[in-house]
């Protein structure tokens, strides 16, 4: 196992035994008698993620005190809407892999799997819905909103190499970072926080969310196909623009901006390509400059963690985003 992997699992000691009840939370709340959807989330539940949303809801639970045994099924919520949003992706990138496995649309075909996105956004919601706790779903419901508000402005704006900071922003936002900011919010719901605590845990997960997000797009260049179970430059490929692509095009000559305008229309299929893409990124700095910012918002993020006494969630939680910059996967 990588150090980092090991770190990881280091890192979510303090919730290991809950962690193992969202697991068979997701494998029971998924379990269906109709037999397509009991197979596709058979499959589903195996080529499971890092799970982190799930875990940094379950650290701000512990960090807050929460009482109560809803937070197993709302951590499982989390993972479903995030499921939900991944599935939708495929479909509209077109993509044959995730996480080193065949994706759900590759095998059983767009129609199906569009309905199965469908079902984990209702599943989610109707576990959500059982203890009637309306501040609750109103964060459950704009939190959806703002994934899909996200999804849809990303895919108005692929092809548009003249993308700015902000509109990168604005999706990185919505896509990611309201998400991981409803695993504090909610909790502090759960334990009726004041509202100077839910703010600062909320403000912790929205941080850790955007950095999250700038690092995978970083990776998406730097990292290595095996490891994170995708092509490189993916998302150049598709014609999205993101932050380490509009660092570098303030910069770059004719000739770069035509190449990196040419992988966008054309996908980046060989490795001569990806190394001419990241040359031109490595050139300007631009990997560099995006992963600043990614610092900038993990340290905002441990920041927001000062209005809490010290506990061995907020140790955690402190560690967590040194995580996040520095992970390879």
């Amino acid at each position: 196992m990588e150090p980092l992997q090991t770190l990881y699992k280091e890192l979510l000691g303090p919730i290991k035994n809950k962690l193992e009840y969202v697991e068979e939370e997701i494998r029971r709340e998924l379990h269906s008698d109709i037999e397509v959807i009991s197979r596709m989330s058979e499959y589903l539940a195996r080529t499971k993620g890092k799970r982190i949303r799930p875990a940094l809801f379950l650290l701000c639970a512990r960090l807050l005190g929460v009482k109560s045994d809803r937070d197993v099924a709302l951590a499982a919520v989390i993972e479903f809407l995030h499921t939900a949003t991944l599935i939708h992706d495929d479909i509209i990138d077109t993509a044959d892999t995730r996480r080193g496995k065949a994706t759900i649309n590759a095998i059983w075909g767009n129609e199906l799997t569009v309905l199965l996105g469908d079902y984990l956004y209702l599943r989610a919601m109707e576990i959500a819905l059982t203890p009637r706790q309306i501040e609750v779903l109103d964060i459950l419901t704009e939190v959806t909103t703002k994934l899909i508000e996200g999804e849809m402005i990303q895919l108005a704006k692929r092809g548009d190499i003249g993308i700015s900071e902000a509109e990168y922003m604005a999706i990185i936002q919505r896509k990611t970072a309201f998400l991981f900011s409803g695993c504090g919010r909610i909790p502090a719901v759960l334990a009726d926080v004041p509202k100077a605590a839910a703010e600062a845990v909320s403000g912790y997960c929205f941080n850790l969310g955007i950095s999250f997000q700038i690092v995978d797009d970083i990776l998406d260049f730097t990292g290595k196909s095996k490891v994170l179970g995708k092509p490189l430059a993916k998302d150049l490929s598709e014609g999205t623009v993101t932050l380490p692509v509009i660092y570098a095009l303030k910069k770059t000559a004719p000739d770069e901006t035509e190449s990196i305008r040419t992988v966008m229309k054309e996908g980046c299929s060989t490795e001569d390509k990806r190394q001419q893409i990241l040359h031109i990124l490595k050139k300007y700095g631009a990997l560099d400059e995006a992963r600043t910012v990614a610092e900038d918002y993990a340290s905002r993020a441990v920041t927001s963690l000062d209005a809490f006494p010290a506990s061995d969630a907020k140790k955690t939680l402190i560690t967590l985003p040194a995580f996040v910059i520095k992970r390879s996967y």
